[in-house]
C-alpha cells in the first residue's frame, strides 16, 4: 500500500499524529491477535490522518470499518491521497467528527473498538467518558483494544508518571502525555460493567519494530 507522492497537507497530518509511513499495519496486526476478521465490525477511536485505518480498511470488508476523528482535517489531509481516496470510496466507511467518542448515533454494534495514543493525552473525565461511550457500542462477545500510558511505566521504555500517580489533567494534552494507575483504569472499567487486562506482549510486539511505542496496551471485555 505504497502511497506514491503524497500532498503537502497529508505530509503536514502525518507529522502532527507523529506516524510513519508502514506503521499502521502493527495496529492491524494487534487486531488480528485479538481475532479480528475481515467480516468483524471496527470502530477505530481516533483515527486521524487513517495512518492505521488504510490498512485495516484494506483489510475489513465493505462497511465494517468507522473512525472516529475530532479533528476533522486530518482525514481531509488523507483524502488528498487518490490511493487512499479510491480505498474510502470501494470500502464506503464511515466517519464521526465527535469529540466524547460516542459512535452509538449509527446503531451499530462493533466486534473490536480500537484506539491508538488518545487515552494517552486524554484528560481525567475521559477515560469513564471514552469507556462509557464504548461499552454502549460493544458487541456482546466484543473488545475494546486501547493504549495509554500507566503510571507504573513498563519494561520497554516508559518510566511511568512523575510521581506513580494519576495525572489527573481538567484537559486535553497533546503532544504532552496523561498517565493512569493500573488501579484508577480497572477500577473505572468495573464501574462501566468492563474488565481490564494490560498485555504486555502488545507493548513488546510494537516496540521491537517501532521503538518509539512504548505505550502500555489495555483490553477491556465486558464483566461475564
Amino acid at each position: 500500500m505504497r502511497l506514491g507522492i503524497l500532498s503537502r497537507e497529508f505530509e503536514a497530518a502525518r507529522r502532527y499524529v507523529s506516524s510513519r509511513p508502514g506503521q499502521g499495519r502493527l495496529h492491524l496486526e494487534l487486531l488480528k491477535r485479538e481475532g479480528c476478521t475481515p467480516r468483524s465490525r471496527v470502530l477505530e477511536v481516533g483515527c486521524g490522518c487513517l495512518n492505521a485505518g488504510r490498512w485495516i480498511m484494506h483489510y475489513l470488508d465493505a462497511g465494517n470499518y468507522v473512525g472516529i476523528e475530532p479533528g476533522e482535517w486530518l482525514i481531509k489531509a488523507a483524502l488528498e491521497i487518490p490511493k487512499i481516496r479510491r480505498l474510502v470510496k470501494n470500502k464506503r466507511p464511515v466517519f464521526l467528527s465527535c469529540h466524547d467518542f460516542d459512535a452509538t448515533t449509527i446503531g451499530v454494534l462493533f466486534d473490536l473498538i480500537y484506539s491508538h495514543s488518545v487515552l494517552s493525552h486524554c484528560a481525567g473525565h475521559q477515560l469513564p467518558q471514552f469507556l462509557v461511550n464504548a461499552e454502549k457500542a460493544l458487541s456482546p462477545e466484543g473488545r475494546i483494544l486501547a493504549s495509554i500510558r500507566l503510571s507504573e511505566g513498563n519494561p520497554f521504555g516508559s518510566r511511568g508518571s512523575p510521581d506513580g500517580g494519576d495525572s489527573n489533567c481538567t484537559s486535553w494534552q497533546y503532544p504532552c502525555v496523561t498517565y493512569f494507575r493500573r488501579a484508577t483504569v480497572e477500577a473505572v472499567a468495573a464501574q462501566c460493567g468492563l474488565t481490564a487486562t494490560v498485555v504486555p506482549e502488545y507493548t513488546q510486539f510494537m516496540v521491537s519494530r517501532a521503538p518509539s511505542h512504548v505505550h502500555d496496551w489495555i483490553v477491556f471485555r465486558r464483566i461475564p
